[in-house]
């Protein structure tokens, strides 16, 4: 329908591609496919009516118009009926509004795509931030925030820029303390309650709205609504990966490795899914379903540091130390910018586990003890890493500094409404040794994560399963 408007209220005149991407899609990066297909299934739309109502033309590398079949078959005749093609247009607009109508199914919104046509370099800047988002590259991320605001700067009435925008924005609440987030909330809200007004059925707003806040403690109540932007919206990316990442941090593993397993069916030039369908297949115990899918993403994407740090992970806790190892000494694999010092503990860690030394074992206990003092986010990694040397208590300490902001492990790092905290690592197979610790039930019941699991009827014994 949205198609057919677009093409009838040019008159009869040429509409580019770029114009019917802008009008019908919103500006949404969209494949020639799509616009085939739309055009395909007008066509025949058109033929079913009878009579030759009206005809879409090609124009070759421009785009379409919709013409008279009658007429036009009477001007490639060279005979022409002046008096004619008013009322005719009239007529067969009408008619075919209706059939596209019944032919496209009911309850299709008019969307009245001629009410704001996006400027031209706003849609280019939004198709380039779209590609910028989907590296999952820390710098690609920032870079695609700033196509988004140059392109509602250009284009104030834009929606789906709008969307697009509140939607990056949220990646930069990954990471960040209280303390750095600086207003980031209000601007998430206020760019996608802009898009709202403009479109008021923009999922990329809808689903920055709902991440606003952090998955830590809000289990149960972004699921639902996680679920819902998901179900509407089948095919957005994010959408599916958000929900998959918030299974993540129940245990539910192979639901979540699903979902990111279907964003890879349908766009497998997103590298992100790949990383997080491995991490999750891996530790459900399907080592060699993780190993294909990194190899597979590896050879799309040699040097993603995503991609690298997933693999060294899934190796080190597959008990492939020594290829872990071996992986961070080939400068060859490392990605941009990455030094001799940076992977030195890393591989000091790889190493420890491959050979069982006690002294090496130690000097890694005391390099994950020394990071996650200066930085708390990274207890995310060493957690498990101090499970699987063989210090639970360290595991349990730094967990209890990371969740609640208690202990003595490291430095207090005040958690709050908007703090992420991640819950993921609980389900490495190196953890199953603090399961029966009392301290871990008080854990997580601390934080809510029992009750969750209560209110799912979860094991959380079961969830490595």
């Amino acid at each position: 329908m949205q198609l057919l408007v677009a093409l009838a209220r040019a008159r009869g005149g040429i509409v580019t591609r770029d114009e019917l991407i802008a009008w019908c899609w919103d500006g949404r990066i969209v494949g020639e496919d799509a616009i085939n297909r739309a055009v395909s299934r007008l066509r025949q739309v058109a033929s079913e009516i009878g009579g030759g109502t009206f005809a879409i033309e090609t124009i070759t590398k421009v785009g379409y118009r919709i013409v008279d079949a009658a007429l036009a078959a009477k001007d490639r005749s060279h005979e022409s009926e002046p008096s004619a093609p008013t009322a005719s247009r009239r007529n067969w607009l009408f008619g075919a509004g209706a059939a596209v109508a019944g032919a496209l199914g009911t309850g299709l919104l008019w969307r009245k795509p001629w009410q704001h046509r996006p400027d031209p370099e706003a849609v280019e800047l939004v198709r380039l931030g779209d590609l910028a988002q989907r590296a999952s590259r820390p710098d690609q991320t920032r870079q695609a925030v700033s196509y988004f605001e140059r392109a509602v700067r250009i284009d104030p009435l834009y929606g789906a820029a709008w969307g697009m925008l509140a939607l990056s924005y949220t990646h930069g609440l990954d990471g960040f303390s209280e303390a750095q987030l600086a207003g980031l909330p209000d601007r998430i809200r206020s760019a996608a309650n802009r898009a709202l007004e403009l479109e008021p059925d923009n999922p990329d707003a809808q689903l920055a709205l709902a991440c606003v806040l952090p998955y830590f403690r809000n289990w149960s109540r972004l699921e639902p609504e996680l679920s819902r932007i998901q179900r509407e919206y089948p095919d957005h990316w994010l959408a599916n990966g958000r929900l998959a990442i918030l299974y993540y941090q129940v245990g539910r593993l192979k639901e979540g490795a699903a979902l990111h397993m279907g964003v890879i069916k349908r766009d497998p030039m997103i590298p992100g899914p790949y990383a997080f369908a491995a991490t999750a297949l891996s530790r459900a115990g399907q080592i060699q379903d993780a190993d294909a899918l990194l190899k597979e993403a590896a050879d799309r994407w040699p040097a993603n540091p995503f991609l690298w740090h997933t693999k060294y992970d899934h190796l080190l806790f597959t008990g492939r130390a020594g290829s872990a190892a071996a992986m961070l000494m080939d400068p060859e694999t490392r990605p941009s910018g990455t030094g001799d010092a940076e992977v030195a503990p890393f591989i000091r860690l790889a190493r420890a586990i491959d050979k069982e030394s006690p002294e090496d074992i130690e000097a890694s206990v005391e390099d994950q003890v020394r990071m996650s003092r200066d930085d708390v986010q990274s207890i995310a990694f060493a957690a498990p890493v101090f499970a699987l040397l063989g210090r639970p208590d360290l595991t349990l300490a730094s967990l209890e500094r990371y969740y609640l902001n208690e202990g003595s492990f490291g430095e207090p790092s005040p958690i709050g409404p908007y703090t992420r905290r991640y819950t993921d690592q609980l389900y490495w197979p190196a953890m199953t040794s603090i399961n029966s610790d009392r301290r871990f039930r008080q854990l997580t019941t601390a934080i809510g994560l029992s009750d969750y699991w209560d209110s799912m009827d979860i094991d959380p014994l079961s969830l490595r399963a």
